[in-house]
């Protein structure tokens, strides 16, 4: 990071002066600069942070000061989960007598900017963490294996891929628009090709050897380009990890050499020694798993560019969160002004053209938006803590951060088949709805249709062998993501550009057994939104900013049984007054949408309800959107089979989130866990993994007496005040029929009968702790 002269003078009013002469003289006689110990470095973080530089020079992400910062960092190195290596080059900055001030913030300043969002120890944390980060499942974590996060990211692209694209070349690499100087390069590159061969491309088509010759081009006519082309190979961090990526394009760096960051990447590439077109599908999972993680890393961005080269077989790809889609396989010796005009495409391309968030401004380290406000009128918005992005690709890619007012701006790609998420909240405060976040400014950014503006799709690529069934999950052993599952289809089943017409008589049973199961859904008149459709071929998403108010805690940073009760209790009547007194559904309860909010701020209430990007007007037909509706671990049974959505339903899923705050949630908090452990296999596994049909079962199953003692046997034992709560819902939500079987359907009659008696289970609980 360059230091603005905003920093230089605050650096020169506030000398470090002695403070550091201690260590300097320790780590020199000790000689660790290239090895520092973890308590030489937690000692100088901890004098840095007490120095009044640190107080006074703004954080990089604008998050208050620079002293919050170190201090989270500082804890993260005592305990031990930053590694040692990322502070060699402030330690060299320590020991050299010749280092100024400067260079010491500015090596401290480049730790934080590598590092990135690294969550506050509890005795600083902020008021509102937000949604945790989603991943493609809403649920994988970092840890889960590459073939469950690639499963995932599968059934996100199956429908959505689009190969061969008409205009791709015109409207990415059209280099007759290009300025003078991209055009002369374009020539001298192409003089490499001798009619027939890129001269001095390898004949063996060995990975190191493609490298070296791409590399030699770059070094003879991209020297000065805007952006360096790179290789995880020669990056410390991937030096022997399976999967990392081949190749990718980033702007040039003054740490470069330190290690690998996905913030940073403008362009993925995979590359192969030879080209096998059995494994399309591998290696176009192997570039969208990097891509998900570019998105994780920048989660305003509006599109990612990639490419495969596989032997000389290259293709272009574009990838934003209606799905990827590509210029179709070339061969770069039969067509090599495709190659040249990729290569010098990528390595001079704009900020625009890059699909970057050039909508947000970026000023002396700070972030600004500018939106319409309720007034009409225009604010200019800081932006400054990140609080939730999520890990996925084909998707509503929500972002939110804290913004200086203390409001949340949120970032999301909505669906142009729903009323977007200001408008449902202007409603409902028109209408007079309680606890429900209130809108203060939006701006709509673009649209996908916009973004694809001048492409032409014919029809959506059909990836070979792709068996899917209506009941099941993207994969074996995963669930959907909560914001892009779509209806399967027995087109799923053609082949791909390999396939010939053999096709074994396994798949042919399958294939009639889907297209039966597909004849039987068709009879239905009206299908819920789970598995909805629609004719387009892809879906044209509206990129929009929201900033509302006011800020919270999610639900799961609940600090005590009472708080945690009086949100689900207050986001419970909010539920109520948003349908009873807005007509609207919300639709997706979850944890992550239900916030603890400050009763002086919040018109009273304890927790509150956000996120209506999902919800509608009720009693009003299907929306068309493809997306389901719900969070697939808090989904009610009848949504999981196929019925259309009521209040119930989101009843229902309120009773399955207070389940999974005390059986999962409860063991991080020492005050509730006293130091005990969560059992190592929990029943609540279950609604994460399988078919829907399979998620359903297991939670109607769990809804039996003895099992929900099974499940509330897993709460920590301070939260047994809880259990007769627990037991009086599932009595209230599933009361038996008169062959005293459970009954999981929307009751006749007024609403009340089921809102009153929840709300009043939960109040004589609250009392009585």
């Amino acid at each position: 990071m360059t230091l603005t002269e905003r920093h230089v003078k605050i650096i020169s009013e506030h000398p470090l002066s002695d403070t550091i002469d201690t260590f300097r003289v320790k780590l020199r006689d000790s000689g660790k600069a290239d090895g520092p110990r973890q308590e030489d470095i937690a000692s100088l973080l901890s004098a840095l942070v007490g120095s009044t530089a640190a107080f006074s020079l703004p954080s990089p992400d604008g998050s208050g000061n620079l002293a919050v910062k170190l201090f989270t960092i500082q804890q993260h190195v005592r305990g031990g989960t930053v590694k040692h290596d990322r502070f060699r080059s402030l330690m060299r900055c320590v020991i050299d007598n010749e280092s100024t001030d400067i260079d010491i913030w500015e090596a401290v300043f480049t730790i934080i900017e590598s590092l990135g969002a690294l969550t506050p120890p509890s005795s600083i944390a902020p008021t509102f963490k937000g949604t945790p980060v989603k991943t493609s499942s809403s649920r994988l974590a970092d840890s889960e294996t590459r073939e469950l996060v690639e499963s995932e990211l599968f059934f996100e692209i199956k429908d959505c891929t689009f190969r061969n694209v008409g205009g791709f070349w015109g409207k990415f690499f059209d280099s007759e628009r290009w300025r003078k100087e991209q055009k002369a390069i374009l020539r001298d590159i192409m003089g490499t090709h001798d009619g027939k061969r890129w001269m001095g491309f390898p004949k063996s088509t060995d990975e190191e050897q493609v490298w070296d010759w791409i590399r030699s081009l770059e070094e003879r006519f991209l020297s000065g380009a805007r952006h360096r082309l790179h290789t995880t190979k020669t990056a410390n961090q991937f030096k022997d990890r399976k999967g990392q990526m081949d190749l990718f394009f980033q702007a040039p760096q003054k740490h470069a050499a330190d290690t690998f960051w996905y913030k940073n990447v403008l362009v993925v590439g995979e590359q192969k020694k030879s080209h096998d077109t059995s494994r399309f599908k591998a290696d176009l999972l192997q570039i969208t798993r990097h891509v998900r993680s570019v998105f994780a890393d920048q989660p305003t961005r509006r599109f990612v560019h990639a490419f495969t080269l596989c032997a000389s077989i290259m293709e272009l790809w574009v990838f934003d969160r209606s799905g990827p889609y590509s210029s179709g396989p070339f061969d770069v010796h039969k067509e090599p002004d495709k190659f040249a005009r990729a290569l010098v495409g990528y390595a001079t391309m704009d900020d625009d053209a890059m699909g970057l968030d050039t909508f947000i401004e970026r000023k002396d380290g700070f972030r600004y938006i500018t939106l319409d406000d309720a007034n009409g009128g225009e604010s200019r918005i800081q932006l400054t803590s990140p609080m939730m992005r999520q890990k996925a690709v084909v998707c509503r890619g929500t972002t939110c951060f804290m913004t200086r007012s203390k409001h949340v701006a949120k970032f999301s790609w909505a669906s142009d088949k729903r009323d977007l998420e200001f408008k449902q909240l202007k409603l409902a405060e028109e209408r007079g709805v309680k606890g429900v976040a209130k809108a203060v400014a939006h701006r709509r950014i673009t649209t996908i249709a916009d973004l694809r503006k001048g492409l032409v799709f014919a029809d959506r690529h059909r990836f070979r062998n792709d068996d899917i069934h209506l009941d099941d999950s993207p994969s074996a052993t995963a669930s959907t993501n909560s914001s892009s599952q779509k209806r399967k289809s027995s087109s799923d089943l053609a082949s791909d550009e390999t396939s010939g017409p053999k096709r074994r008589r396994s798949n042919r049973n399958k294939c009639s057994l889907v297209q039966t199961v597909n004849r039987q859904l068709s009879v239905n008149k009206r299908k819920p939104s789970l598995y909805s459709t629609c004719e387009d071929p892809w879906d044209n998403r509206i990129y929009v900013c929201l900033v509302v108010s006011p800020a919270g805690r999610v639900i799961s940073d609940f600090e005590s049984i009472k708080e945690l009760l009086e949100a689900m209790r207050d986001a419970i009547r909010a539920h109520q007054s948003l349908y009873l007194t807005g007509n609207i559904l919300h639709r997706d309860i979850s944890s992550n949408n239900i916030i603890i909010t400050k009763p002086e701020t919040a018109d009273g209430f304890k927790g509150m309800l956000i996120d209506l990007d999902l919800a509608k007007v009720a009693n009003t037909g299907p929306s068309g959107a493809r997306h389901r509706t719900g969070t697939m671990q808090f989904m009610a049974v009848e949504v999981l089979r196929q019925a259309d959505h009521t209040y119930r339903h989101d009843l229902e899923s309120f009773f399955y989130v207070l389940l999974w705050m005390c059986a999962r949630e409860s063991w991080s908090k020492p005050k509730l866990s006293r130091g005990g452990y969560p059992p190592k296999s929990s029943l609540l596994r279950k609604w994460e993994i399988g078919s829907f049909r399979d998620i359903a079962d297991a939670k109607e199953g769990h809804m039996t007496v003895n099992s929900l003692e099974r499940i509330m046997g897993e709460f920590p034992e301070e939260l047994d005040i809880v259990k007769p709560l627990c037991l009086r819902i599932r009595r209230i939500l599933f009361p038996l029929d008169r062959e005293e079987r459970m009954n999981f359907g929307t009751p006749a009659g007024e609403p009340d009968q089921l809102y009153r008696p929840i709300i009043a289970a939960y109040d004589e609980t609250i009392s009585g702790i």
